[in-house]
């Protein structure tokens, strides 16, 4: 009877291990890097890990443009993102909100800044006539949509009524130094984030104007118009029923102030008033984009529809054409040297892997992975592994694959 009890103890065991190494991952919007997503987002994954029993939680930093393919993969169970990205993916992929991000001080909205250099004589938005912006992309929702929709209300049409629009990807300290440096007039950045970089000692506050910074007088942080929900805690579709409920319970509980977690999660909140904003932001896209064409020919009218209804629009057209940027052509001429296997370490890098993990699902040496690194380094003369991460993210290269060829 007693060596009964001790292969059942065995079995137990052995089933418990196997139970405790199921994975779910959740894909995050790395707006500021997956190096320092992961470093931001991990304790939420530790807290999940605890509180949800048999499963381990991963983060896996997505951008706007692998969110898409980390989905259709399937090697998402959750993403957390921006309001404006997750009502664009909803519909496709099937994704609920589970809960809504409450930062410090119950803070569930957030809103854009629109910056300029202190002293250039730029007040108002009304003075951003002819000048340069710096955002994120057409499709980043805090890196410009909101930032449009700050320009349309007060009478400012970004599309028609600036001279360029300098689309620069992530991260958005990328486009804080370009307004920094005067390489561009202004850049739309997320509310909050100015102030948080200049208490960690980057720069001085005074450095800078964010215009229209009355438009919230309640509000923390200087913002340049509407505040919009906070972002979502989204379940794919299909992610097993236990395991969904379990992590909404499990978020509702950092409600009690014991997680230990620095931002907690709150009942889901509306998306509609987004969903409005993006309606609007498309049609304004295809009468912009489009309507200059509508005399070139029926064929070409069609393929510029079709282009734009799949929300993945050109940079829009600006007044005057701005020349490529030399520096951006120089780097993206050596990421394009990059052979195939050091694509798929750049890639699982910028996924915020460690070298060992690496090694572990190519299914080479450590010191293979370490050559790699090495070598990725010095071919995209990065420097560092956080520039390579920040240089990979901008241009595309996030995916192990070159966009666009």
């Amino acid at each position: 009877m007693g060596r009964i009890w001790q292969i059942f103890a065995v079995f137990w065991l052995a089933s418990s291990a196997v139970a405790q190494d199921r994975v779910a991952h959740i894909g995050v919007l790395a707006f500021r890097g997956a190096e320092t997503t992961v470093d931001a987002w991990q304790p939420l994954a530790n807290y999940l890990s605890t509180e949800v029993e048999g499963w381990r939680f991963e983060i896996l930093p997505v951008t706007l443009v692998s969110a898409p393919e980390a989905l259709k993969s399937g090697r998402l169970e959750f993403l957390v993102t921006n309001p404006g990205h997750y009502v664009s993916l909803a519909a496709e992929f099937g994704l609920s909100p589970l809960a809504t991000r409450e930062k410090a001080g119950g803070l569930m909205r957030f809103g854009v800044a629109i910056i300029v250099r202190r002293g250039q004589g730029i007040l108002t938005l009304g003075d951003m006539r002819r000048k340069t912006v710096a955002a994120v992309s057409p499709e980043a929702f805090g890196g410009f949509q909101l930032g449009w929709q700050a320009f349309m209300a007060q009478g400012i049409d970004p599309f028609t009524d600036l001279k360029t629009i300098k689309f620069m990807g992530f991260p958005h300290d990328e486009i804080i130094e370009a307004v920094r440096s005067g390489r561009v007039d202004a850049g739309i950045i997320r509310g909050g984030l100015l102030e948080a970089l200049a208490a960690e000692g980057r720069f001085s506050l005074d450095e800078f104007v964010v215009l229209r910074s009355n438009s919230q007088m309640a509000f923390p942080y200087r913002v340049s118009g509407e505040l919009m929900p906070e972002w979502p805690f989204t379940v794919v579709q299909g992610v097993n029923k236990s395991l969904r409920e379990s992590v909404a319970q499990s978020l509702l509980r950092t409600q009690n102030g014991d997680s230990g977690l620095q931002d907690i999660w709150s009942a889901p909140l509306s998306y509609e008033r987004v969903r409005q904003l993006i309606a609007a932001f498309d049609a304004r896209s295809v009468k912009t984009m489009v309507w200059p064409y509508l005399l070139a020919g029926g064929a070409v009218l069609l393929l510029l529809i079709g282009f734009v209804l799949r929300r993945k629009p050109a940079t829009p057209i600006a007044k005057e054409a701005e020349a490529p940027d030399p520096e951006a052509v120089a780097t993206i001429a050596l990421f394009d040297r990059l052979t195939k296997r050091e694509r798929e370490v750049l890639a699982l890098i910028c996924a915020g892997n460690a070298s060992k993990e690496i090694a572990e699902k190519l299914g080479v040496s450590l010191k293979t992975i370490e050559y790699h690194r090495a070598n990725l380094l010095q071919k995209t003369k990065a420097g560092t592994s956080a520039h390579l991460v920040q240089l990979a993210t901008r241009f595309g290269y996030d995916l192990g694959e070159t966009l666009g060829k």
